[in-house]
């Protein structure tokens, strides 16, 4: 748990600015984002699928050079 105890003298918008940079230092907010939504975990037919799909634009992007 995140919290910020307003020093002496401080504004309440600089006690929000240094919460906001607690709390985004802590990568709670990152967390929070990345278990939003339920994920399933990639099969090993689908890997191979795009993998074979970035070899042919690979291929297709690859410059000739003299």
């Amino acid at each position: 748990m995140i919290y910020a105890i307003r020093n002496e003298g401080e504004s309440n918008e600089k006690l929000i600015l240094r919460y906001k940079k607690l709390f985004f230092q802590s990568r709670i907010a990152s967390k929070i984002k990345s278990e939003r939504y339920a994920t399933r975990t990639v099969k090993k037919k689908k890997i191979r699928e795009s993998a074979i799909v970035r070899s042919h634009y690979r291929k297709m992007n690859t410059k000739v050079y003299l």
